[in-house]
């Protein structure tokens, strides 16, 4: 990868902050609600985010490998966080899909006159983490003004999930929460297939 930035390193980081400002709100979560505070243990062992912008921090003689290990990062304590509030409080599932869904609603910019295909590319290409863009994690099958179906061709987070004994199924309930706050104001819905088949209509 040529040693300079460009529009893909700042849209991929943005997700990259998307879904660390969503750990931050359940590391809030799990210290108001049940006085479980795991934010100095993430800290410690698997790092976190510099709020400075990406061109002060990011190595641009390895960019690639930079923006890899920040999305490692991110998916270690979402993984880590989300596993281990659950095993102390189950019933706090509930009040992260809340946070889910309202990070989606404010993230959103979509209304009823976004076509479907604009939609899908807010809430789904733009907004969720999926591993890195050579990944490839999602491809459309069906696109018009009024439906996009499309698949996820591999997990790129479970690998995380598994390795501290969670399960990644409680993740993809999560982001299926954050879809639909996204689509809130847009009149259209949101609907999984099968596993790996989704689709947002109108």
């Amino acid at each position: 990868m040529s040693a300079f930035l460009g529009p893909i390193h700042y849209w991929l980081y943005n997700k990259i902050k998307i879904q660390n400002t969503i750990t931050d709100d359940i590391l809030k979560l799990g210290k108001e609600e049940y006085n479980l505070d795991f934010r100095e243990y993430l800290d410690k062992e698997y790092g976190k985010l510099d709020p400075a912008p990406l061109e002060e921090q990011i190595d641009e003689s390895n960019i690639h490998g930079w923006l890899q290990e920040r999305v490692d990062v991110v998916e270690n304590r979402l993984a880590y966080l989300v596993t281990n509030l659950l095993k102390e409080k189950p019933q706090s599932l509930e009040k992260m899909k809340e946070i889910y869904k309202e990070t989606g609603a404010k993230l959103s910019k979509v209304n009823e006159k976004s076509t479907v295909s604009e939609i899908y590319k807010e809430a789904v290409h733009d907004s969720l983490l999926d591993g890195m863009p050579c990944d490839r994690v999602n491809s459309v099958d069906a696109q018009d003004e009024d439906l996009v179906i499309w698949k996820r061709n591999q997990c790129v987070h479970e690998e995380f999930w598994d390795k501290f004994g969670g399960d990644v199924k409680n993740y993809y309930l999560l982001r299926d929460e954050f879809i639909t706050g996204f689509l809130q104001a847009s009149n259209a819905t949101y609907e999984k297939i099968d596993e790996y088949t989704f689709k947002i209509s109108r």
